[in-house]
């Protein structure tokens, strides 16, 4: 079987993110170097949250699956769109019980015989705003419900700390391999520099970066946060613009036998792809 491309973008920031991932995307499929996109819609309105427009917007850009972290209930417009299962939007798996929402998004085969893809979302508890249950728990509970034997599927651990996304990584390695292809890290909104394959089956990388203003301060303008964090002073931290990027990773996955749950990352590589100017 063909190997399965999959793009994961980081979190989308605003219209210059929304623009950005656009042209990022549809060159991506232009290229034929994504079958699947993914990506991270938290921000999407005007820095924070998702509305359905936003949420539209990406899927006609070529977003096959949208997912939140923890602005995931910050526009309401996004909860409907959460509980639609036609929908293949989703927020993170740890929140509570009765949180509305799906708590992961199913991407169907992107060609006959290829394989589906399940994504799950998990929210971090070390110096996260966002009060969340054990995410290693909530990760078991998704990936061992998935009933077709075929399937694989993609972690995001949405999170501060880089010591907790790569123990994430780690669990899905030798707990989920053959499964679990890869563990993207979010939230950060700067990409980092450590994509690598664990245990020689789960591509990872701690943070994908973001889809948003570069010329800026993970986002901000430049002007705005110096001044918060030089004066203390209340300030309206606007949406930045200037250089648009859209970062991620693309992901390579060999799918093994159909039905053995043999599937392995062969191949991960970070980008930035600036938007035409």
């Amino acid at each position: 079987m063909s190997t399965l491309t999959i793009a994961f973008f980081g979190d989308v920031v605003g219209d210059p993110g929304r623009r950005a991932f656009t042209h990022a995307a549809r060159a991506l499929r232009a290229e034929r170097r994504a079958d699947l996109i993914v990506v991270n819609g938290e921000n999407a309105k005007h820095g924070s949250g998702l509305s359905a427009d936003n949420f539209r917007a990406l899927r006609d850009a070529g977003a096959d699956a949208v997912t939140l972290g923890d602005h995931c209930f910050r526009e309401k417009q996004a909860i409907p769109l959460l509980d639609d299962p036609r929908e293949p939007v989703s927020r993170p798996a740890n929140l509570a019980a009765s949180a509305p929402g799906k708590r992961t998004a199913r991407v169907p085969p992107a060609t006959p015989g290829a394989p589906a893809l399940h994504i799950v979302t998990v929210l971090g508890r070390l110096q996260m705003p966002m009060p969340a249950d054990d995410p290693f728990a909530a990760i078991d509970r998704e990936i061992a419900a998935i009933a077709d034997p075929h399937a694989v599927a993609l972690v995001e651990i949405h999170a501060e700390l880089t010591s907790e996304k790569q123990a994430v990584a780690w669990h899905c390695a030798r707990k989920w391999g053959g499964v679990v292809v890869g563990v993207v890290g979010t939230h950060t909104h700067v990409q980092t520099a450590d994509p690598r394959i664990l245990e020689g089956r789960v591509a990872a990388i701690t943070d994908a970066g973001m889809c948003g203003p570069h010329r800026s301060i993970l986002g901000r303008r430049v002007d705005d946060v110096l001044r918060w964090m030089t004066t203390q002073a209340p300030t309206v931290l606007d949406i930045a613009d200037g250089d648009e990027r859209a970062s991620g990773v693309i992901i390579r996955v060999d799918p093994g036998q159909p039905g053995a749950r043999s599937a392995r990352a062969i191949g991960i590589e970070p980008f930035s792809i600036a938007s035409a100017t």
